[in-house]
């Protein structure tokens, strides 16, 4: 892959992840949110997640690409408890199966399950309810610096005007200044805290 400062602005494409990327997409997922519960999760989770995510028209699945390499991703979800609901109600067998074996074997996940509760907490800004959220985004390090990220999140802001709102929201961890930062200068709100994550608002 070609040095971060060579990457810039018309040099990647935005388009709708399509089946043949989600390998790529959950990769990449992994490597830049390791310590999130999906991607600990598994790829066989991740995958579940964005092959639904990128056929529910109440979502928003994009990917960045440059020479058919996915450098970033970003999703968003109108109505993230539906999308939840939905998710659970359709989750395979096998899934549940893996999910309930990873637990047995390491029961911190089941702590880290009820911590992340919190994060479905209903977000209130100006006495209103925040739905709409950008459920994650994820840029390569040879992409960072190169105006890929203010893109994806572009993507972000244009989906959610297109559906009549007028606010999203968005979480990362507290201890990442390089995210805290990022979003600051895009003019996000830093709303409050939540455990060992922060919550972000996005007034368009």
């Amino acid at each position: 892959m070609a040095a971060s400062h060579t990457i810039a602005p018309g040099m990647f494409t935005l388009q709708p992840i399509s089946e043949a990327q989600i390998d790529s997409v959950v990769a990449l997922h992994q490597m830049a949110l390791s310590y999130s519960l999906n991607s600990r999760l598994g790829t066989g989770h991740l995958s579940y997640l964005y092959s639904n995510m990128r056929q529910d028209a109440t979502c928003l699945s994009i990917v960045a690409v440059m020479e058919g390499e996915v450098l970033g991703v970003v999703c968003a979800a109108l109505n993230p408890e539906m999308l939840t609901r939905r998710l659970l109600a359709g989750f395979p067998t096998r899934q549940w199966v893996a999910l309930l074996g990873r637990i047995v074997c390491q029961p911190t996940f089941l702590l880290e399950w009820l911590k992340s509760r919190s994060l479905s907490h209903p977000v209130t800004f100006q006495d209103m309810k925040v739905r709409p959220y950008l459920t994650v985004i994820a840029v390569s390090p040879a992409a960072r610096r190169s105006g890929l990220g203010r893109a994806l999140v572009g993507t972000v802001d244009n989906f959610v005007r297109q559906h009549g709102q007028s606010f999203y929201h968005l979480d990362t961890r507290t201890d990442n200044s390089m995210a805290r930062a990022f979003y600051s200068r895009l003019g996000f709100i830093e709303l409050e805290e939540r455990g060992p994550d922060v919550v972000f608002v996005r007034q368009l």
